[in-house]
């Protein structure tokens, strides 16, 4: 169990060490407002879509089992996202706390933080096998969100909901899972490029992410309220995996498929829902309190998530 608890640790610690220097280049005034809009808008554009095509382009073709597994995961996670939304209307929330709630309960940073935990501690294998939910993270759950902050936002829902697939972010999770289901490979120049934008994605999210906590008050901004992102929050980290658990054992998807997707549907708020909410103007520093908030959280409720499912594959 110790082994466990420092594996956890040591992977999550440096996401706070490099929101940290985000902070700290606030406070020094090294960093301010719009050049933190700048970092934002280069992972935006950039960073995020550079790594989900370079990421998700190499899962390979799921069968059907998995398929109907995974099925199960975007349906638990959509539940999920709109019970917030809809709480949120009965709690008489604004548009921009619904919508940025909803999002940030239902993203996870499962690529960059929950799938490497999988793999080490319920195996290689699991982690193969549980790769597809990354992309239902990035192309439906975060379609749907982006849609949630243009209703936000004022649009239409079936227009926020179209135009949901233009955003980058979104576009370039749907071109990754295209070449993986394709089987084809980007030429090599091009691949090495996407390969070294994709790198500096999560990292220099992460400095904006921290940016903008310390800009909140050196700005003198107010304070997002505190009942989205609580809510949010449990959720995230409690609410999902547990309907994730539920919902993928209604399916004939392998039990390790149902350890390791519940295992990443644990994973706290993903650094791109606060990208994405900074690009709508819809809930950012609530969606940055929810991803700090969600990552400080997931030291203790991922290592017992992962101390609960590992007995199951072994």
């Amino acid at each position: 169990m110790t082994a466990l608890v420092i594996d956890v640790l040591s992977r999550v610690w440096p996401f706070f060490l490099l929101v940290g220097a985000g902070v700290a280049l606030t406070r020094l005034r090294l960093l301010d407002a719009r050049m933190t809009q700048g970092l934002s808008a280069y992972v935006y554009w950039v960073g995020f879509p550079a790594l989900l095509i370079h990421s998700l382009s190499r899962l390979g073709r799921p069968g059907p089992e998995l398929l109907t597994g995974l099925a199960a995961y975007a349906g638990a996670s959509l539940a999920v996202m709109f019970a917030v939304v809809a709480a949120g209307g009965l709690l008489g929330w604004s548009k921009a706390e619904r919508a940025g709630a909803g999002m940030a309960s239902g993203v996870g940073n499962s690529a960059f933080l929950a799938l490497p935990i999988t793999a080490a501690v319920l195996g290689a294998e699991t982690a193969r096998l549980v790769a597809g939910a990354v992309a239902i993270d990035f192309v439906v759950l975060a379609a749907t969100g982006v849609g949630l902050l243009g209703w936000a936002a004022g649009r239409s829902v079936w227009r926020s909901t179209l135009q949901a697939f233009r955003n980058p972010v979104v576009a370039a999770a749907l071109a990754g899972v295209a070449l993986a289901l394709l089987d084809l490979a980007l030429p090599e120049p091009l691949d090495r490029a996407v390969g070294m934008a994709a790198a500096s994605g999560s990292p220099v999210g992460l400095v904006a992410l921290g940016a903008a906590l310390g800009l909140r008050e050196t700005e003198g901004e107010a304070s997002p309220a505190a009942g989205p992102i609580v809510l949010a929050a449990i959720a995230k980290l409690v609410a999902f995996p547990l309907l994730a658990w539920l919902a993928i054992g209604l399916t004939p998807a392998p039990l390790a498929f149902r350890a390791g997707a519940t295992l990443l549907a644990a994973a706290p708020t993903a650094v791109n829902v606060f990208i994405q909410t900074r690009a709508y103007g819809v809930f950012p520093r609530g969606a940055a309190r929810t991803v700090a908030l969600t990552t400080a959280l997931s030291l203790v409720t991922l290592a017992v998530a992962a101390l609960l499912l590992s007995p199951l594959i072994r």
